[in-house]
């Protein structure tokens, strides 16, 4: 019963301690948890879809491309890109309106109301000081252009957009709370500690004193709500009032990309980098078709040989050595010698031969010095002529089987010209009709393509004009056509074509492909080859210059009209600025 009863009088204590503690705790926590929230914008507060910047920064541009100004004429075309650097200058890029060829070296002003300033160059760029462009309008300019013979007036407009708003998106929590709550004004940050000095003086009395506890943690919850609210409201951002400067969308880097038209803008300093050529498409004219055939270079077989060998035997070079690829020789030089090789049974049989014919020659000597003193008399004169002729004779066959067993043959070049192959040593043992030299004469060579279509090589014939060449290096040579055979080789037709003189270099076998004009005519504008590239989908385009920095592709139809154009019979107008140089760099831009 005294347990008990003891039990009973501890329970209000510890009751009345517990509530303190619990209370306690929860006041400090509330208020821990309030003053962490008042502090999130401080560490960043954001999640997905929202904008959480802080202070004035620039808003992105939605194109790649800045303000600028275009104007052109049919002489001079000019692109001006404003810059707030130095103050706010106009920086100008002059070409010539048909080559897209910078123009360096004229003298530029500028008049904007009723100011006119004088351009520096530098190149082809020139710059003007413009501290207006750094103000948002519509700036109405005139370029008076001299660029020697030439001159022209180009008037355009230069507008400067106003700047994107400054947008302050959730400066404190309590516009994740409470969006549409009226701003509230900032407090200085030792309002916050001190409030929560306040709450923590409020809750150790609670704590402390052992009576009124309950008005003292009604003011600790009333001091943390506050200190929370004034943390908040000390790091909140003010609100911040756009300016009317125009930097924001002034010195946008210009990169080349692809329009959502097809199109591909392409920012003069690139054009510059990529050496962009451009010219004005004429007027269809009528010219003669050509062919495109697939051939090689052939020596001219009157004007070249070959030195083969006659018989198996061993190679010895002539006293001033093998002649070296590359070297000239004339027609007769000896190139080398050759000792033939006789087996030892030939041999035999020649020896047999050799001594028979020496012993003739012998007896027929020995007969000749008896007759001739009895010549006229004793001895009929043709008796005499007979023997001698005999003697003649026998000498002869004994020259012609003297080189077979040991004396050298010369090797002498059929024709003059250049070593073009050497395939020799000293000492070598070749067999008969080795291929040991080769002479050609570059002076005069052929080209030798296949027509696999019957028609066309006749038709190829009938025309019999000049032709061209090219190699696989862009190289290109003018031939004449000699003639075409009538024999099918690999069901093609050869025909033949002399190169004309020149000085390009060439070598026997570089494969070429030959440009050859047809009796047909055809209609169509003429385009260098460059100009025709392929889209992704095989089809021929051109790339039409429509503006200072705006490439549009044009489906065009094609022939061919020579080695260096080509003949554009349909999707292209006469006048317009065909991209002649860079029409490949334009087609990768994405």
């Amino acid at each position: 019963m005294a347990s008990t009863t003891a039990s009973a009088r501890q329970m209000p204590r510890r009751y009345g301690m517990l509530h303190k503690t619990g209370v306690g705790g929860g006041v400090w926590g509330i208020t821990l948890a309030l003053l962490f929230l008042g502090m999130l914008p401080r560490l960043a507060l954001a999640h997905g879809g929202e904008d959480h910047s802080h202070g004035e920064e620039k808003t992105a541009v939605a194109s790649s491309a800045g303000p600028r100004i275009e104007a052109r004429s049919d002489v001079f075309e000019l692109v001006g890109v404003p810059s707030a650097s130095s103050g706010g200058t106009l920086r100008v890029d002059l070409s010539d309106y048909a080559s897209n060829a910078p123009v360096s070296g004229a003298q530029i002003e500028m008049t904007v109301g009723d100011q006119t300033v004088v351009g520096t160059s530098s190149k082809a760029l020139y710059e003007f000081k413009a501290p207006w462009v750094t103000t948002p309008g519509r700036y109405p300019l005139t370029f008076s252009i001299n660029a020697g013979d030439k001159s022209d007036l180009l008037i355009g407009e230069l507008n400067i957009p106003e700047p994107p708003p400054v947008q302050i998106a959730h400066p404190s929590v309590w516009d994740h709370i409470w969006p549409d709550a009226p701003k509230l004004p900032r407090l200085p940050h030792w309002a916050a500690l001190a409030a929560l000095a306040v709450a923590g003086l409020l809750t150790a009395a609670a704590w402390l004193l052992p009576r009124g506890r309950q008005p003292l943690f009604s003011l600790a919850i009333m001091a943390g709500v506050v200190s929370a609210s004034a943390a908040a409201i000390s790091t909140s951002a003010p609100p911040s009032t756009g300016g009317t400067t125009a930097k924001a969308v002034l010195d946008v880097p210009d990169v080349s990309r692809r329009l959502e038209d097809g199109s591909v803008f392409v920012p003069k300093a690139t054009q510059r980098l990529l050496s962009i050529a451009t010219e004005l498409a004429t007027t269809a004219q009528t010219t003669q078709k050509t062919v495109r055939l697939i051939g090689q270079i052939v020596p001219d077989p009157n004007n070249s040989g070959i030195v083969q060998a006659l018989l198996t035997g061993r190679v010895e070079p002539p006293e001033a050595g093998f002649p070296a690829v590359g070297s000239k020789v004339n027609k007769g030089d000896v190139l080398g010698y050759l000792h033939p090789r006789v087996e030892l049974v030939d041999q035999s049989d020649i020896r047999q031969t050799q001594a028979d014919i020496d012993r003739q020659i012998a007896l027929a000597e020995a007969k000749l010095r008896r007759i001739e003193p009895l010549e006229g008399g004793a001895v009929p004169r043709g008796q005499v002529d007979d023997a001698r002729i005999e003697l003649q004779e026998l000498r002869k066959r004994r020259a012609a089987i003297k080189p077979v067993l040991g004396e050298r043959q010369a090797l002498l070049a059929p024709a003059s010209g250049v070593i073009s192959q050497a395939n020799v040593t000293g000492g070598q043992v070749v067999e008969a009709q080795t291929l040991m030299f080769q002479i050609v004469d570059p002076s005069n060579l052929w080209v030798e393509a296949l027509a696999y279509d019957p028609v066309l090589a006749g038709s190829i014939e009938k025309s019999g004009k000049t032709a061209l060449a090219t190699t696989a290096d862009g190289r290109k040579v003018t031939l004449e056509y000699s003639g075409r055979s009538l024999t099918l080789r690999q069901q093609a037709v050869p025909l033949h074509f002399k190169v004309k003189a020149d000085d390009t270099p060439l070598n026997v076998g570089e494969p070429v492909t030959v440009h050859a004009p047809i009796d047909r005519q055809v209609s169509a504008i003429a385009v260098p080859r460059a100009s025709v590239v392929r889209a992704a989908n095989g089809q021929s385009v051109v790339w039409s210059h429509v503006s200072a920095e705006r490439y549009e592709a044009r489906l065009v139809q094609t022939t061919p009209v020579d080695a260096d154009r080509v003949g554009i019979t349909a999707g292209l107008e006469p006048g317009a600025r065909l991209v002649v140089r860079g029409a490949k760099l334009i087609k990768q831009v994405r």
